[in-house]
């Protein structure tokens, strides 16, 4: 019987199940997010045993001296001295880098991993072919050997199974390929989360400088699996004061190490690998979860309303024998094949919600490779689908009165019937109003930051420019210092003359680049000497044309000259924030800079921009004078409109020495996309999410005061037969449809402020907040107004004759 209905009313049933269906889709792939991000196990064995060791170098007073510090000397001591720390099971290192292969065709770059052995084996690595790299391949055989990864498997080698028998060449180096990892390989994130490596090779054939006490290497990750979790503690204070008593040994006599230690933590895998993702994640969950309650706010007036015309069917049932759990079952049965519609058809909507995050539209979001619907999402669907039906059985059945409708039937169906009590409208348009009000202050605030963000003008040359990272293979090992140095100066001498280039420079890592992993922090001193007025940095190294192409505007002093940079000039330029600061020791130009705890000082001779960066707080810079030829960046830029091409800069290269290549070529404004990317997501979800709600409200507010203005057709006929204009029975029916606002807006205050004092970030009480708030409430009024004019446009637009005849 509840089929045969809902087929007769077609547009009630398809407009319950598509709102539905797209609401709980949403939260059925927002629920799934969460639980893939905070309750789903990591894919490897013993994982809540799995840390990454972190460090800093700090003084005695624990105050940082440089962050993301752990002598690289000291990394591969303590792995090679493991046994002695009864507290750690197995170490594991991986140092990852960029390299170009030499032998293949088109000469590609692949991402590597330098592993000693125990990596593979701790995550468990599935493979396709081959094997593991053995005890006899770890650190100091000299083995060059490699496992390659599933992808460059099919794409370069075109998924043959004598694979095994073939080799790569870095650096004029031949690796063996001994494994292939299966493609169900899901690799652990260890530097940032759109990183994936294409290449694992032996240890020893790491890029990185030599190791050192001195020196920490941001691009090698210690992992350490624990016998148990619970002696985490007690395994980094052990694994800590060894580290210190190398430290000191190793570095007596230093000035910059005189007072200082390594501080260790040990941060959980599952941590790591997650980061800031979940912050993202709970936010679109909370979104979805306000768009279902809209949603079901709407479908709960069209069920009321629906069991309003149904009075006379109820009346029989009632004089049949039905008593009220009867109609309970009744409402229940009908809703439920409403609901049951919905859930399913919200999986296939959840599905594509998961397909278009794995697209990369909300950027490299943490474990979205391993997401897909399962049985325990499935479950969820129907079980909130189930638990929605029944909730609103219950509210409906609450409405009706079974005595009423007895006496409906007794009375031959004369009475005003069965009707939505103005209590229950009232209360419909209160709730909606409180959410779409909450929802679209918080939306606004979330909005402004990253729209603020986005429209920031980050002090960056963006147009018509590019990042360059060069390799040059063996030359690293063949030549001098000083021989690199002419030879990169020869390079950037050809690609200036190529006729789309106006400007040329070389440098190090530039403060945003491809690169995303954060580089240390370290700290300078205003004076001479242990311990004397230091501030923290960062430095960054190159010549003056590199730092004008990256973007660097000088506003006061002087630039670099070509000899200061060959010649590694202790001199150096400065950004406004540290001006800033040396402005209040008594000058900026000709100003001494110290390095820490040391004596030999550089001079400021500029003062540069600062330069916005997201996510990054405003930091001192300094912009040093220099050459690198370890792993040099070229920044080009070319006329208005003109371009320029990878393989352009590789022929012009090659020109100079064959071993010269490209490892990673980006315009400026791809990598400041990519950067950026968080915040436009953020922006863009915020947005659209205000708007759905606005949409779901305004069709939910209409439905009811379509209701309401439709009982009282009658009386507004009267009204307007008497004299009463028609902006006058508007404003009559706007100020009853605007008294629910006043409940709204009060009960979104409290759980604003309740939020604020909860997560001060999300809802600040700043005057930022309180005009969002006003901006949402006028939205919210001009919404009502909106939707009382179109409500009752029928009446008021026609002679009072119309209504007093219910036409």
């Amino acid at each position: 019987m509840a089929w045969q209905k809902l087929r007769s009313h077609v547009s009630y049933t398809l407009t319950i199940i598509i709102t539905l269906a797209l609401t709980l889709g949403a939260l059925v792939a927002m629920y799934n997010l969460n639980y893939q991000l905070l309750a789903a196990p990591l894919p490897y064995p013993d994982a809540e045993r799995l840390v990454l060791m972190r460090g800093a170098l700090v003084d005695d007073n624990n105050e940082v001296k440089q962050s993301n510090f752990i002598p690289h000397a000291g990394s591969l001591e303590a792995y090679d001295k493991q046994a002695q720390f009864s507290d750690i099971e197995v170490m594991a290192i991986q140092n990852i880098s960029i390299d170009v292969e030499q032998s293949l065709p088109s000469s590609p770059t692949f991402n590597t991993g330098a592993i000693t052995p125990e990596f593979m084996s701790i995550f468990n690595v599935p493979l396709a072919l081959g094997r593991y790299f053995s005890v006899d391949e770890g650190i100091g055989s000299q083995q060059p050997v490699a496992i390659v990864s599933h992808q460059v498997w099919q794409r370069y080698f075109g998924g043959n199974t004598n694979v095994l028998d073939q080799t790569l060449v870095f650096k004029g180096v031949s690796f063996k390929i001994v494994g292939v990892t299966d493609e169900r390989f899901i690799e652990p994130v260890l530097s940032t989360p759109n990183w994936h490596t294409d290449v694992w090779i032996s240890y020893d054939y790491n890029d990185s400088p030599t190791p050192t006490w001195q020196r920490n290497n941001i691009q090698t990750y210690q992992l350490l699996k624990l016998h148990d979790v619970q002696h985490a503690r007690r395994a980094k204070l052990s694994l800590e004061n060894w580290l210190n008593e190398q430290l000191q040994q190793q570095t007596a006599g230093e000035q910059t190490f005189a007072n200082s230690k390594v501080q260790l933590e040990f941060v959980p895998m599952k941590t790591r690998i997650i980061g800031e993702a979940s912050q993202v994640s709970i936010m679109m969950l909370l979104g979805s979860s306000v768009l279902l309650l809209i949603a079901l706010s709407n479908i709960c007036n069209l069920v009321l309303s629906r069991a309003a015309e149904q009075q006379k069917s109820f009346a029989v049932q009632a004089a049949l024998g039905a008593k009220p759990n009867h109609l309970f079952f009744h409402i229940a049965i009908e809703l439920g094949l409403l609901f049951i519609s919905a859930a399913a058809l919200s999986l296939l909507i959840a599905e594509g919600i998961i397909r278009l995050l794995k697209s990369g539209v909300v950027g490299p979001l943490a474990r979205l490779q391993e997401l897909q619907l399962e049985a325990h999402t499935i479950a969820f669907a129907f079980t909130v689908s189930i638990l929605l039906c029944l909730l609103l059985s219950w509210i409906v059945s609450r409405q009706l009165n079974y005595r009423h409708i007895i006496q409906q039937l007794q009375s031959s169906g004369k009475g005003t019937g069965v009707q939505i009590s103005a209590m229950t409208r009232t209360l419909l348009i209160s709730f909606q109003l409180f959410v779409c009000l909450s929802l679209l202050t918080i939306c606004l605030g979330i909005f402004q930051t990253s729209w603020q963000n986005l429209q920031r003008d980050t002090g960056i040359r963006e147009q018509n420019t590019y990042q360059v990272a060069l390799n040059l293979g063996t030359l690293l090992q063949q030549m001098s210092r000083g021989e690199r140095s002419q030879l990169l100066l020869s390079a950037v001498d050809s690609l200036a003359k190529l006729p789309q280039v106006t400007k040329v420079g070389i440098g190090g890592y530039p403060p945003f680049s491809y690169w995303l992993p954060g580089f240390s922090n370290r700290q300078m001193q205003f004076e001479p000497g242990i311990e004397k007025n230091s501030f923290e940095y960062q430095s960054t190294t190159g010549t003056w044309p590199y730092f004008d192409a990256f973007g660097a505007t000088l506003i006061d002093g002087r630039a670099f000259t070509h000899e200061e940079a060959i010649n590694n000039a202790p001199v150096v330029i400065v950004n406004q924030t540290l001006a800033t600061q040396l402005r209040q020791q008594g000058q900026v130009l000709g100003a001494k800079l110290y390095p820490r705890n040391g004596q030999q000082s550089v001079e400021v001779v500029g003062v540069v921009e600062d330069i916005y960066l997201p996510k990054q707080p405003d930091i001192a810079r300094v912009f040093i004078p220099s050459v690198p030829t370890g792993y040099p960046f070229v920044l080009i830029e070319t006329h208005a409109h003109a371009t320029i091409s990878r393989a352009e800069i590789n022929q012009a290269l090659t020109g100079i020495h064959p071993q010269m290549r490209v490892y990673n070529f980006q315009s400026t404004t791809m990598l400041l996309a990519t950067h950026l990317q968080q915040a436009r997501v953020i922006s863009m979800f915020t947005l659209m999410l205000s708007i759905f709600a606005l949409a779901l409200a305004a069709l939910g507010i209409y439905g009811v005061c379509k209701y309401s203005v439709a009982l009282r057709r009658f009386e507004l006929g009267v009204r307007m037969s008497v004299g009463a204009t028609p902006i006058a029975v508007f404003k009559l029916v706007l100020r009853d449809n605007l008294r629910p606002i006043t409940a709204a807006a009060c009960a979104s205050i409290i759980v604003l402020l309740s939020i604020s004092t909860l997560q001060d970030t999300l809802v600040p009480i700043t005057i930022d907040s309180a005009v969002h708030w006003l901006i949402s409430l006028a939205t919210v009024i001009t919404l009502v107004t909106g939707v009382t004019l179109l409500s009752s446009r029928n009446i008021i637009a026609r002679p009072a004759l119309h209504a007093l005849r219910g036409e």
